[in-house]
């Protein structure tokens, strides 16, 4: 049922008139909010890991787990408002990110090649 409602919100969206590129855009703008906090908290600590200063990187863990969880969160809310954000979807708006915050953009490719 939750998948229904999310296909008729998917469906409504691509039924208004704005075009997809001020769509991506904005949803690149909305997710470079919610992420911003990440990609500070990420700074800091790759700054500490640099000055070698682990017990406070260690420190940070649970605030970064926080501002982790709060990031998607904030990224399931706006699913709600843009749908799912995956497939050429989320490569659109990955696209449009490198133009609105290039910072985010290149932190979110970072894990993902450290995922692999």
């Amino acid at each position: 049922m939750k998948y229904y409602y999310l296909l008729i919100i998917a469906l409504f969206l691509s039924c208004q008139s704005t075009s997809s590129s001020e769509t991506d855009i904005a949803l690149a703008k909305d997710l470079c909010k919610c992420m911003q906090p990440l990609l500070e908290i990420n700074q800091k600590t790759e700054r500490l890991m640099q000055q070698g200063r682990m017990e406070e990187v260690h420190a940070l863990f649970n605030q970064i787990e926080r501002i982790s969880d709060e990031s998607e969160s904030c990224k399931e809310g706006l699913e709600l408002k843009y749908g799912i954000i995956e497939g050429e979807k989320e490569a659109k708006a990955h696209q449009a990110m490198r133009g609105e915050c290039s910072d985010i953009a290149t932190m979110i490719e970072h894990s993902k090649e450290m995922e692999r």
